[in-house]
Protein backbone atom coordinates (compact mmCIF):
# COMPACT_ATOMS: atom_id res chain seq x y z
CA UNK A 1 0.00 0.00 0.00
CA UNK A 2 1.33 3.63 -0.59
CA UNK A 3 1.92 5.30 2.50
CA UNK A 4 0.09 8.16 1.22
CA UNK A 5 -3.45 5.71 1.50
CA UNK A 6 -2.39 4.67 5.20
CA UNK A 7 -1.28 8.38 6.41
CA UNK A 8 -5.31 9.30 5.31
CA UNK A 9 -6.87 6.12 6.51
CA UNK A 10 -5.30 7.03 10.15
CA UNK A 11 -6.22 10.93 9.33
CA UNK A 12 -10.17 9.88 8.81
CA UNK A 13 -9.98 7.51 12.27
CA UNK A 14 -9.01 10.52 13.94
CA UNK A 15 -11.22 12.52 12.82
CA UNK A 16 -14.21 10.21 13.59
CA UNK A 17 -12.58 9.87 16.96
CA UNK A 18 -12.81 13.52 17.29
CA UNK A 19 -16.05 13.86 16.12
CA UNK A 20 -17.73 11.29 17.86
CA UNK A 21 -16.78 13.37 21.09
CA UNK A 22 -17.89 16.75 20.21
CA UNK A 23 -20.98 15.01 19.60
CA UNK A 24 -20.99 13.78 23.09
CA UNK A 25 -20.39 16.59 24.37
CA UNK A 26 -22.75 19.05 22.42
CA UNK A 27 -25.65 16.69 23.71
CA UNK A 28 -25.59 17.33 27.12
CA UNK A 29 -29.59 17.75 26.90
CA UNK A 30 -32.02 15.19 27.67
CA UNK A 31 -33.46 14.49 24.68
CA UNK A 32 -37.20 14.02 25.92
CA UNK A 33 -38.81 16.78 27.75
CA UNK A 34 -40.80 13.90 30.62
CA UNK A 35 -39.38 10.65 31.27
CA UNK A 36 -41.07 7.43 29.69
CA UNK A 37 -42.37 6.87 32.98
CA UNK A 38 -43.92 9.88 33.50
CA UNK A 39 -46.12 9.66 30.35
CA UNK A 40 -49.37 9.10 31.22
CA UNK A 41 -51.44 5.90 28.80
CA UNK A 42 -53.02 6.60 26.55
CA UNK A 43 -54.08 2.93 25.31
CA UNK A 44 -56.04 0.70 28.36
CA UNK A 45 -53.68 -2.21 29.20
CA UNK A 46 -54.81 -5.88 28.41
CA UNK A 47 -55.51 -6.54 31.63
CA UNK A 48 -57.42 -3.83 32.86
CA UNK A 49 -59.79 -4.60 29.61
CA UNK A 50 -59.95 -8.18 30.76
CA UNK A 51 -61.06 -7.06 34.35
CA UNK A 52 -63.46 -5.23 32.96
CA UNK A 53 -65.25 -7.93 30.30
CA UNK A 54 -65.15 -10.07 33.63
CA UNK A 55 -67.33 -6.96 35.44
CA UNK A 56 -69.48 -6.94 32.90
CA UNK A 57 -70.54 -10.45 32.42
CA UNK A 58 -71.16 -11.09 35.98
CA UNK A 59 -73.89 -7.81 35.10
CA UNK A 60 -75.19 -9.45 32.72
CA UNK A 61 -75.60 -12.45 34.38
CA UNK A 62 -77.25 -11.19 37.68
CA UNK A 63 -79.69 -9.18 34.74
CA UNK A 64 -80.64 -12.09 32.91
CA UNK A 65 -81.34 -14.40 36.58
Amino acid sequence: MPTWLIVVVIGLAIAMVIGNLSMLKRSAHPLRRKSLNDLSETLPRAGDRREEEIKQEKINRQKNR
